[in-house]
């Protein structure tokens, strides 16, 4: 792989990735905006909802250069090269509903079934993994 040794070629692409990673990620923390964690009010009948949900986002970047030793043959500068890369992810799910009635302000939670399933199963399938393995090891003392 040739690359070149232009020095501005190299400051002009370098920074342009970075204005391309900062653009990027600008665009992922808008998803934490609070309009995404609370939806517009719906109203009838005396009674406003709102649903909240919670939003998770993260992300990840990194970038590195280095330069290998130059043959006698090559051009100083000709071996040298910068990466870079990032990525990121955003998540919401509902987790509670508002509600404003004549009666007060009432928060009513959004239950996740799959989600207390899953958790019910990995507390059991713990519990009897560990009372195997004890059962197991009182078997070899005796």
């Amino acid at each position: 792989m040739t690359q070149t040794s232009d020095p501005n070629l190299s400051k002009t692409s370098v920074s342009q990735s970075i204005d391309d990673i900062v653009a990027q990620a600008g665009r992922l923390f808008d998803a934490a905006r609070p309009e995404a964690v609370f939806a517009e009010p719906v109203s009838a009948d005396g009674r406003t909802v709102i649903a909240a949900a919670e939003v998770l986002v993260g992300a990840g970047f990194g970038g590195g250069g280095g330069s290998g030793p130059s043959s006698e043959e090559a051009n100083p500068g000709e071996n040298t090269g910068l990466g870079g890369g990032g990525g990121g992810f955003t998540q919401s799910r509902p987790v509670a509903v508002i509600i404003i009635d004549s009666d007060g302000v009432r928060v009513e939670p959004v239950v996740d079934a799959t989600k207390l399933g899953l958790a019910a199963l990995t507390v059991f399938g713990s519990m009897f993994f560990f009372l195997a393995r004890m059962l197991q090891g009182s078997r070899r003392a005796g």
